[in-house]
């Protein structure tokens, strides 16, 4: 069985701040147009659509948030069961200020594709790069990163192998 070594979830303010910002701004473009203040059809058409396509996200936002992400001995999973890699097939670990990552969180580079996916405010996946992060804290994140660096190592291998009862080699 597993051992857990990390989990990385979205705190309640931060998922209702969220959702309260994206679906506001999706309710405020629908009254512009509900209103009809001197607006062109053109213009009403695109910010009705925005306005819809804001509250879809803001939709798809609060579902993804229920979840979680899971770091065990065997890999990188979802409070799911979604496998996302194993760490047999992670090549590196990104949190540079440069690296095509979410905000306050961070990049796996695997060695093969992973299933593209998208979880807004906690995780996507396209390609062989994970990101990770987003509307998650970045103590956290940070926290699972290093913990992702550590087990790459030979380090790694031994906290892999060791018994939850067993001390801690000094």
């Amino acid at each position: 069985m597993a051992r857990e070594l990390a989990r990385l979830e979205v705190s309640s303010v931060r998922r209702n701040i969220g959702l309260a910002m994206q679906g506001g701004l999706g309710l405020f473009l629908l009254y512009i147009v509900a209103t009809g203040s001197g607006i062109t059809t053109v213009s009403a058409a695109i910010l009705a659509l925005t306005g819809f396509g804001l509250l879809w996200f803001a939709w798809r936002f609060w579902l993804a948030t229920t979840s979680a992400l899971i770091l065990t001995t065997e890999g990188l999973f979802d409070s799911h069961g979604r496998k996302f890699c194993g760490f047999e097939d992670i090549r590196k670990v990104d949190r540079g200020f440069f690296a095509f990552r979410p905000s306050a969180g961070f990049l796996i580079q695997t060695k093969t594709p992973v299933q593209r996916g998208w979880a807004p405010g906690l995780w996507w996946a396209f390609g062989k790069n994970i990101g990770v992060g987003g509307a998650t804290g970045r103590p956290a994140g940070k926290q699972m990163a290093d913990i992702i660096s550590v087990m790459l190592t030979e380090r790694g291998a031994e906290i892999k192998n060791m018994d939850i009862d067993d001390e801690p080699p000094k």
